[in-house]
């Protein structure tokens, strides 16, 4: 399954490794539909984010732009 977990990370694996070391934080499992979609956003310049347990595509950062 894949997951998510803070800001930009998806992945398929538990943890996600980025530059050689665990991304901490709370895990969540979502839909591989949910896993296409974050990619696409991602691949376009837009943000995913876990916040508070729920997945969010096209994250916007509190004062920052898309």
């Amino acid at each position: 399954m894949p997951y998510a977990v803070g800001l930009d990370c998806v992945g398929t694996d538990n943890p996600i490794i980025v530059e050689g070391a665990p991304v901490e934080g709370d895990y969540l499992e979502i839909t591989w539909d949910d896993y296409t979609a974050a990619i696409n956003c991602l691949v376009n310049g837009r943000h995913v984010c876990v916040v508070g347990g729920v997945f969010i595509l096209d994250y916007v950062p509190p004062g920052g732009a898309p």
